[in-house]
């Protein structure tokens, strides 16, 4: 048997099953989170008081008295994740996986590029008027940090959950990226660098970015190369 039809049988893990029913789930799923962003933005920009943000806003201040904690999950969502970013990438070109890679650079700069035009567009103030933890930055919608996340540890979290690795193993990296994106959006609250509404519209842009990206890798598209010389 051939190389080429070795790498063919080789058994995966959930691929067989996405192939299916469950891959059409995503192109809905991008369009109802880019969405619900848009109404987001509609009502930011208009200026409509968001009946949720201080709420919650407030019950986040309550937790500031841990700002070392705050700062240092914060932190992580910043240049730890574009490092983390440019390893996915440079890990896809040696396994390669160009298409991937190109597709997953796209999808990083378009949300940080998107991220901080809409920055400038709306031109919302930020809870306490700037955030002295990011340089130049004045703008508060939407929040950087968490759309970076969600799509970063989502891209990871899928690659994991798509691999052979044990069902545990892959539970477990799920729970781990949900928990990050979690605390890394709770910290910019609790940090009074954002509002509720910024990091629930960053939130929802990393799921369609997360969308978009398992769409154009599941099994069988243009972008998924197992199955045809590539054993990631």
């Amino acid at each position: 048997m051939s190389h080429r039809d070795d790498a063919i049988t080789l058994p995966t893990v959930n691929r067989r099953d996405e192939a299916g029913s469950g891959s059409r789930a995503w192109p809905p799923v991008a369009i109802l989170a880019y969405a619900g962003f848009l109404v987001i933005l509609a009502l930011v920009a208009a200026k409509v008081v968001i009946p949720f943000d201080k709420p919650v806003l407030d019950f986040a201040s309550g937790f500031s008295s841990l700002t070392a904690f705050w700062d240092g999950v914060s932190n992580s969502a910043n240049y730890p994740l574009i490092v983390i970013g440019v390893g996915i990438i440079v890990w896809l070109l040696v396994k390669r996986r160009f298409r991937e890679a190109i597709l997953v650079a796209l999808v990083l700069a378009a949300a940080t590029a998107g991220s901080e035009g809409v920055k400038e567009l709306i031109h919302r103030p930020r809870p306490t008027g700037t955030d002295p933890r990011v340089i130049g930055v004045v703008y508060s919608f939407p929040s950087g940090h968490t759309l970076e996340a969600a799509t970063i540890y989502g891209i990871i979290a899928l690659k994991v959950w798509r691999s052979k690795a044990p069902s545990g193993v892959r539970a477990l990296v799920v729970l781990a990226a949900v928990l990050m994106v979690a605390l890394v959006g709770f910290a910019r609250m609790a940090l009074q660098a954002h509002f509720p509404s910024d990091v629930l519209a960053g939130l929802l842009v990393g799921i369609g970015d997360i969308a978009v990206y398992a769409w154009f890798t599941r099994p069988g598209s243009a972008a998924d190369q197992s199955g045809r010389g590539s054993r990631a």
